[in-house]
């Protein structure tokens, strides 16, 4: 039998909730979801069409794990998520996807198997005292030359501050500064960071400006690309 985690019992209305806390940006956790694989796949246009795995570590329901499927039509998808309600869920939705339990905080997947992972507002939900665990473990999972992507929130935009302290999911969470997420990937390889979402939806037509504005530290969200060494 399972041992529940606290993000089992929030798997009924987690989306209803998160919509709720997105209201301010004029956007759904639909719209997120879909957004941060384009992103991916942006940043990372030479793994698009290539027969790779990728990992979504910490998937929750499988929404940007389909999304990203979508993205890199030739990739295995893999999700992996410490909420059995999550990985339930998940595989009845999304049955051409493989989906798997965290069992025990341990990432069981072999070494070196993965091209791409990726952690989408997960790691602020672990304690700090294990983020350099969780990270040992992803770039043990992690090819030579892969890439992982760590997508957070960015503590020093308001909207995102605001939206944060109304998600009920969040309560326990804790914001991590861009340098902080860079100075933990950065004895693995390269990094570079990249801001993001400068603009709620009334400002969407001038979206397309964001690449342009990817260096300034006040968009809402930020992502930590790191090529492993």
């Amino acid at each position: 039998m399972h041992q529940e985690h606290e993000f089992d019992k929030y798997l009924k209305n987690y989306r209803k909730n998160l919509d709720i806390s997105l209201s301010l940006s004029g956007e759904t956790s639909d719209f997120f979801a879909q957004y941060k694989a384009q992103k991916l796949a942006e940043w990372l246009p030479q793994l698009q069409t290539k027969k790779i795995e990728i990992l979504d570590f910490g998937c929750g329901d499988g929404q940007m794990t389909a999304y990203v499927q979508q993205k890199f039509a030739n990739a295995q998808v893999f999700g992996t998520d410490i909420s059995h309600n999550s990985i339930a869920y998940a595989t009845k939705k999304h049955p051409h996807i493989s989906f798997s339990m965290t069992q025990n905080n341990t990432i069981t997947y072999p070494a070196n198997k993965f091209d791409l992972v990726y952690a989408a507002g997960v790691f602020h939900h672990i304690p700090l005292t294990e983020h350099q665990k969780f990270i040992s473990q992803i770039m043990q999972v992690l090819k030579p030359g892969g890439y992982f992507v760590l997508f957070e929130l960015n503590p020093y935009n308001p909207l995102t501050q605001k939206t944060f302290k109304q998600c009920p999911i969040d309560k326990k969470a804790t914001m991590l500064s861009s340098r902080y997420a860079k100075n933990l990937l950065q004895p693995y390889g390269s990094v570079t960071t990249k801001y993001y979402f400068f603009f709620p939806s009334f400002l969407k037509k001038i979206r397309p400006i964001e690449k342009f504005l990817s260096r300034l530290p006040i968009g809402a969200l930020y992502a930590i690309i790191l090529k492993k060494s």
